[in-house]
């Protein structure tokens, strides 16, 4: 089978070659997977309190993390906020990405960010109920969901901008995670520059 189609791979190139761009596009759709991609995210208020919602259309019996899918132009970081500012009236900073990981049908990103701005009001038809959690009074949720918070205040990476070029919100907000990233990221100037940041040098 694998030498028949080696054979006809001159042949068939030739054809995809001069087809037009809308049949190459159809062709791409047809014979490649189709994935939805997800975003979602740990955000915090100044006190480090975590905001957690009840889905109206996921287990409404499970707390989870506010996101949502990504639509066609935006960056995993314009969705999270889109997401943020349409279910819950409230303006996020974006800090880091947590992690990702991909099923069959989606890739899903975890961001890690903090309010800046807006005043909590949900959307009554997809939200159910929106609360702030200490990290020790976690309500009910997913194993996943509640290592994801975990992972996100014991190892808060930072991502550079991760608010996008021109964003108001790309400046890394303040509190114990945006410190820490803070401070993470002076002393990785200190060792390539021998000295701490702003002294200069060559």
């Amino acid at each position: 089978m694998t030498g028949r189609l080696s054979g006809m791979a001159p042949l068939l190139a030739g054809i995809y070659r001069r087809a037009p761009q809308w049949l190459r596009g159809v062709f791409s759709w047809v014979t490649n997977g189709k994935v939805i991609v997800g975003v979602s995210g740990v955000l915090l208020d100044e006190a480090d309190q975590v905001l957690l919602l009840r889905h109206r259309f996921h287990d409404g019996r499970a707390w989870g993390l506010p996101g949502g899918w990504l639509s066609p132009g935006e960056d995993i970081f314009a969705c999270w906020r889109r997401e943020i500012r349409e279910e819950l009236a409230l303006d996020a900073a974006v800090e880091g990405i947590i992690c990702h990981r991909a099923t069959r049908r989606t890739l899903e990103f975890y961001l890690l960010g903090r309010i800046c701005g807006g005043q909590l009001k949900i959307d009554p038809v997809e939200i159910l109920e929106a609360r702030f959690f200490c990290v020790e009074e976690l309500p009910p949720m997913g194993r996943y969901t509640a290592s994801l918070i975990g992972r996100a205040l014991r190892n808060p990476a930072r991502v550079d901008a991760a608010s996008g070029p021109g964003e108001p919100n790309s400046k890394p907000a303040g509190g114990s995670v945006g410190m820490a990233a803070a401070e993470r990221k002076d002393a990785e100037l200190r060792s390539v520059s021998g000295k701490p940041k702003g002294e200069g040098g060559a």
